[in-house]
């Protein structure tokens, strides 16, 4: 199985930018009740359908999708609203399921992950998750829902094929 790495789309200097606090990350998932952050939004500023500010923000289309094919989903709603042009727009940030599941290849350096390998004996049939024990909270999803993202023709975010060890294993055990 392969599995990639979702983030925000780095090559676009047109961005929202969404600032929320380090105060606020910490108390975001303590309430159920939308989250509003003022954002400076020019004629030219878009939302992407990801958006990294410390907590993992995504749009509406893909928390549909991201629920469809993930149990355990935890999203708070956050209100995006542009003071100049007094206009709204709702996304949701987003808690999954985090899995220890970092294969023995993987690359460290100084301290810190330099390159991901996924043991997938310790991912089992989970298809949206995040890694523990790792600083950045990127979402990591399996092919089946890239090809979902890609056929509801969602686009700006960057997917990064990563490594994986112990699939065949996974394979031979699902065919028998």
């Amino acid at each position: 199985m392969s599995y990639f790495l979702i983030k925000q789309y780095s090559s676009t200097h047109n961005a929202i930018d969404v600032n929320v606090s380090f105060l606020e990350r910490k108390r975001i998932w303590n309430e159920e009740k939308p989250l509003f952050v003022p954002i400076e939004n020019g004629k030219e500023k878009i939302c992407l359908p990801f958006m990294d500010c410390g907590v993992c923000v995504i749009s509406e289309k893909v928390k549909k999708i991201f629920e469809t094919y993930q149990n355990g989903i935890v999203t708070r709603p956050i209100v995006l609203a542009n003071m100049q042009s007094k206009t709204t727009e709702i996304f949701y940030c987003i808690k999954t399921k985090e899995l220890d599941c970092l294969g023995g290849n993987t690359v460290y350096g100084n301290g810190t992950v330099e390159e991901i390998c996924l043991d997938t004996k310790k991912i089992g049939y989970e298809k949206v998750f995040q890694i523990k024990n790792i600083p950045y909270r990127h979402i990591v999803v399996d092919l089946e829902v890239l090809e979902k993202l890609m056929r509801e023709n969602i686009i700006g975010y960057d997917a990064v094929l990563l490594k994986t060890e112990g699939s065949e294993e996974i394979w031979e055990r699902n065919m028998l």
